[in-house]
């Protein structure tokens, strides 16, 4: 069940930033990627019929990615969908084609690159209630970081109209170039703080997925609140956490000076 909602203080005599998942929680970018994974397990299928002759299906490919895999590096997504229950049981990992290794970047730079093309051709929206509490910290001196698990965070928030209202923002680009670990480890959400010039007991983090909010409790936030966006499944997947909204517009931002930056 849907838990109770809250209205969530974001106090700037309590914290001087704030860092906000850019999938799910400041654009509706959900639909967009779970549509680039279903279309890459249909043509890694297509690929691998004709490459064998075994019309079966290789891998599951269900119309939504599993919600306990959102909020992971593509890689990572790739990964988990190459073991079972999703691969079949009766092949081994050297009968899907290459290295596994190798497959999991195949399958990771083809839903990228068709998230892509889905967000040229379709573009996305702010989430409820983005806009309103992203001016309204930026009208009391708290400042604003976006992150993402995938690529392109820039431009998801630039397609939004939020690009103007976030300071810095994060992705899978910098995963890469850093050599970081994706979430749940801490290391995306730790970089974004150190960019934020702040420390994360200064700071509060909103995230939709148990990936996200796990590195942000790792992180040490002083505030991880969950968004359940009033679904039933993503509820149960949250696990309970606590606080929880159901999106931005439960998120206030009372008056007040924000403590100084500085690590």
């Amino acid at each position: 069940m849907i838990g109770s909602a809250v209205t969530v203080l974001l106090d700037p005599r309590r914290i001087n930033a704030a860092v906000f998942d850019a999938d799910g929680v400041l654009t509706d970018s959900l639909p967009l990627r779970t549509t680039a994974w279903r279309d890459t397990l249909h043509a890694f299928t297509a690929q691998y019929a004709r490459a064998t002759g075994d019309a079966r299906p290789p891998l599951a490919t269900s119309a939504d990615l599993p919600a306990h895999l959102a909020g992971l590096l593509d890689e990572d997504i790739a990964a988990a969908l190459l073991r079972p229950p999703t691969r079949r049981v009766d092949l081994a990992g050297n009968h899907l084609g290459p290295a596994e290794a190798e497959l999991r970047r195949i399958l990771a730079d083809h839903e990228d690159q068709r998230f892509t093309e889905l967000l040229d051709a379709e573009g996305l929206q702010a989430r409820p209630g983005a806009h309103r509490v992203l001016l309204d910290l930026q009208a009391v001196g708290v400042v604003v970081g976006a992150f993402s698990s995938g690529k392109h965070c820039p431009a998801m928030l630039h397609r939004a109209g939020l690009d103007h209202l976030v300071a810095v923002s994060v992705d899978a680009e910098d995963t890469e170039h850093y050599g970081l670990a994706g979430p749940p480890n801490p290391a995306l959400l730790q970089l974004a703080l150190r960019l934020l010039h702040t420390r994360p007991e200064h700071a509060a983090v909103f995230a939709d997925t148990p990936a996200a909010l796990e590195a942000g409790e790792r992180s040490g936030f002083a505030l991880v609140v969950a968004v359940d966006h009033r679904d039933e499944e993503r509820a149960r997947v949250l696990g309970g956490r606590e606080p929880v909204v159901h999106d931005l517009h439960q998120a206030e931002v009372p008056a007040g000076r924000p403590m100084p930056l500085g690590l």
